[in-house]
């Protein structure tokens, strides 16, 4: 099993499991669930299939309805 978390120069980093990308282990990269960082990173999980459905669907109630 690989590692996930390092700690380096700048402080801990955590390796995205979807991307495999390091990034600091904080709240600008990860969402946060009891202080703790939770995977994939911020990047990825826009990126997901549900995640983009459910944006589209909320934008899509937002439009008014065009009569005709």
């Amino acid at each position: 099993m690989r590692q996930s978390l390092a700690i380096t120069e700048i402080g801990p980093e955590r390796c995205c499991n979807k991307c495999g990308d390091w990034w600091p282990d904080d709240a600008e990269f990860f969402f946060m669930d009891k202080g703790k960082t939770r995977q994939p990173c911020k990047a990825c999980y826009y990126q997901l299939p549900s995640v983009i459905a459910k944006r589209e669907r909320r934008l899509a109630a937002r439009e008014p309805a065009h009569d005709q």
